[in-house]
């Protein structure tokens, strides 16, 4: 934790966090506030004030949710020619060579399957989080060898006999 000074500029009239007390213009009144982060302070309806823990989480989860969508992004972004390839072929009628590129590329598609899965499973868990910690604990990485068993075991009508799938 610690101090900061907030006060609404005067000439600028937007909310300064001074780390200072020295710091604060002559004259200006200051709130003394005790925060994890200066991002913690926020200027509501004219009132300086301090966020709540669940306009803090809203906050992390939104911050939390466009890090996976991006992550997701760059994971997908090798593969997107396949489905570019194969949408050409539906597109031009060629339905032979739209099966012939699924077949060709059934590991890729299926790896792109997992992870949209996997992406869905990670929303949910983000957007189910009830504390900062909890979301905070909440790892954004794939692991490609976990899911494409995963993937498999589900769409396996096999199940394995050692292993719990």
């Amino acid at each position: 934790m610690m101090k900061v000074w907030a006060y609404i500029h005067p000439d600028l009239g937007i909310l300064c966090c001074a780390l200072l007390k020295e710091s604060v213009p002559e004259g200006v009144n200051a709130v003394e506030l005790e925060v994890e982060t200066p991002d913690d302070v926020i200027l509501d309806n004219g009132q300086i004030r301090l966020k709540t823990e669940a306009e803090k989480l809203e906050e992390e989860k939104q911050k939390k949710l466009a890090e996976l969508k991006n992550y997701v992004a760059k994971l997908l972004e090798p593969t997107d020619y396949v489905v570019v390839r194969i949408a050409e072929a539906e597109i031009n009628g060629d339905t032979d060579k739209a099966e012939r590129l699924k077949q060709k590329y059934t590991k890729q598609l299926q790896e792109r399957e997992a992870i949209r899965q996997w992406n869905e499973q990670m929303k949910e868990a983000i957007r189910n989080a009830k504390t900062l910690d909890e979301l905070r604990q909440i790892e954004i990485r794939y692991v490609k060898e976990l899911q494409l068993l995963s993937l498999t075991s589900r769409t396996s009508k096999k199940r394995c006999k050692k292993h719990v799938c």
